[in-house]
């Protein structure tokens, strides 16, 4: 959810300021074909560093395919963009230029071989501040394969951060031509096989007691806030320091049985061939941008019309496959919902990806708009029983598609959706979620009982201010500092005056955001109610981001209270995700190797293939 910002403190891995904080990317590839010297040329690993103002932006692309297909796979860490397919190839004279959209931007990187292989990186679409930006040129760096080489070796580490939060590290080291070279894993931020920058020991390390060791190296670690990483010798391991920002966290690496990929493709990710088509499509919304999307549809539908949903995703910038630290949750629902015969369609946010329009000040209520824009146009679609389609939505997705069902999309009241699915949905105010969810998240990380209370108290003073009547903006940012001085201290970390400021605005910044605004003050009861059709309401027993037994019976009561009917469901063992989970800690999303759990797609799919038609497709639904 967008409010983590609230509930934890200084995060290890966060995205730059400058392009803001999502975690979003494309989807699929676009191509068309390359000379084939070019393409011989570049094919492989490669990476370099963008000198942008501000701070450089690290670029990792891996270069494949044949010349009719091209492929390239992208790793641009302050874009939080790691181990994506790029959106658009294509060659352009002597260059291959890949195209890709993320966080609310359009990254344009072009690649030139020759004996000084080059790139370059500009930003041909997104704010006013980045659009700005000069093309930079940089020097392309070759990323040898590591894992294979005949001396490569694989060292696991677990960095313990301060509160109780653990972060799983794999690096992997290799000497190739007389260099040694090294790459990265952290599984739980969706990160695999990043290089690591070899660096020297400068000044600002010499304090360092590991400084002075023998065998010691410095590495860059280009994840999106930059890190260092300083190891040494330990018998046939390694032991070292992880510095980020405040933070200087010791960590001990056991060396592995081989060099293999420990942060392994997800499982469930569908592999073609598909026994089902998928089809790109663009969405046009009543405020005038375009969504971009893919329909999932079943073979069934080449003989007759089929049931079909509109997935809509969770709060913060997503594209459509709600990617999310290695994860792609509704790319596997869609696939396991097309193999039960019940088309899907599934779109990037606003501004997000392949979409146009702008996110960063799209409310709840916007929100809607296009998840019921989507729905109209998908019961247009060839094969699709428009008496059959309804709306699925995931975290605050759940509170949208029931605004959709209640008929209350400002624009687009007539959707009408035949069904309603909330999947780890809000049925209580934002400001309630966010009360609750803090304490559970930080006791899962172990966090002592007197400090979880000191920040909950920090943290209700934040609250009233955002929901207080009138804003008091001198009272927000007094309640802001003192919330972030709390979460500094639990991480026992010190920061300069102007980290501190720069801090303080961005967390005014977003809570004062109209999204925010809105969220924390809507009680998706009121929406609840007013929904005439089925409603499936799935939360998982270790969900701590909405707490089951807070939201569940608040969904049930509202809907029983408005005369509808809904069959309310507790997955036990299972996280925010629909992941089996131990604790339901957020830092376990990355680590689990599923991407949801089986039973509950199935539960979802059979639930959906049971509603029976909508008699009437029109009215305002209420």
């Amino acid at each position: 959810m967008r409010g983590w910002s609230l509930i934890t403190a200084i995060v290890l891995v966060v995205a730059g300021a400058v392009f803001q904080d999502a975690l979003a990317s494309g989807h699929g590839a676009v191509a068309t074909a390359v000379a084939p010297e070019l393409l011989d040329d570049l094919r492989g690993e490669w990476r370099g560093e963008a000198m942008v103002p501000g701070s450089p932006v690290y670029v990792q692309a891996r270069v494949a395919g044949t010349a009719e297909s091209p492929e390239v796979v992208l790793s641009i860490p302050r874009l939080g963009v790691f181990e994506v397919e790029a959106r658009q190839v294509e060659v352009a004279g002597d260059e291959l230029v890949i195209s890709h959209p993320a966080a609310g931007l359009v990254a344009e990187l072009r690649l030139r071989s020759g004996e000084r292989p080059q790139g370059t990186l500009s930003f041909p679409n997104g704010p006013p501040q980045v659009t700005s930006i000069a093309p930079v040129t940089f020097d392309l760096v070759a990323v040898p394969e590591l894992r294979t080489a005949p001396n490569a070796s694989r060292h696991d580490g677990e960095l313990v951060i301060p509160g109780g939060g653990r972060l799983p590290i794999t690096v992997v080291l290799a000497e190739i031509d007389g260099v040694e070279h090294g790459l990265v894993d952290i599984p739980a931020q969706g990160i695999q096989g990043l290089a690591l920058i070899p660096a020297a020991l400068d000044d600002s390390f010499r304090d360092d007691p590991l400084a002075a060791a023998s065998g010691v190296r410095r590495w860059r670690v280009p994840v999106p806030v930059e890190a260092n990483l300083i190891i040494v010798p330990d018998g046939d391991s390694w032991r070292g320091r992880f510095m980020q920002g405040p933070l200087a966290l010791d960590i001990a690496f056991t060396r592995a049985a081989d060099a293999a990929v420990l942060a392994s493709r997800r499982p469930q990710d569908p592999v073609p061939p598909l026994p089902y088509e998928e089809i790109e499509v663009e969405i046009p919304t009543p405020g005038g941008h375009v969504l971009a999307g893919t329909i999932a549809l079943p073979p069934e539908a080449a003989t007759a019309s089929v049931p079909a949903v509109v997935l809509v995703t969770g709060s913060g910038p997503q594209n459509r496959d709600e990617e999310l630290m290695g994860h792609r949750p509704f790319r596997v629902l869609a696939d396991r919902l097309a193999r039960a015969g019940i088309a899907s369609l599934r779109y990037d946010d606003r501004g997000i990806a392949g979409s146009t329009g702008e996110f960063a000040t799209a409310t709840t209520l916007d929100l809607a708009d296009d998840a019921a824009a989507a729905l109209a146009f998908l019961k247009t679609q060839p094969g699709i029983d428009p008496a059959r389609c309804g709306a699925a939505g995931h975290s605050e997705g759940g509170a949208v598609v029931a605004i959709v069902g209640a008929g209350m999309a400002p624009r687009f009241a007539e959707s009408s959706p035949a069904f309603v699915v909330s999947i780890a949905g809000c049925g209580v105010s934002g400001a309630r979620v966010l009360a609750d969810q803090l304490a559970r998240i930080y006791r899962a990380s172990g966090v002592d009982e007197p400090t979880i209370e000191e920040i909950r108290a920090r943290q209700a003073r934040l609250l009233a201010a955002m929901t207080a009547d009138e804003t008091d903006v001198d009272e927000l940012r007094a309640a802001m500092r003192a919330l972030q001085e709390a979460q500094i201290a639990l991480q026992g970390g010190e920061v300069d005056d102007a980290t501190r400021a720069s801090l303080e605005a961005a967390g005014v910044a977003e809570m004062s955001s109209p999204w925010m605004r809105f969220f924390v003050r809507f009680d998706p009861a009121e929406a609840f109610a007013k929904v005439p059709v089925p409603i499936l309401a799935i939360n998982g027993t270790l969900d701590l981001q909405v707490w089951h037994d807070l939201n569940l019976p608040a969904i049930e009561n509202a809907v029983k209270a408005g005369g509808g009917i809904v069959e309310i469901v507790r997955l036990e063992g299972l996280n925010h995700l629909l992941q089996p989970a131990t604790t339901g800690g957020i830092d376990e999303y990355g680590v689990i190797d599923l991407t949801m759990d089986e039973g509950a797609m199935s539960l979802i799919a059979e639930w959906i293939r049971e509603q029976p038609a909508r008699r009437s497709d029109s009215g305002g639904g209420s």
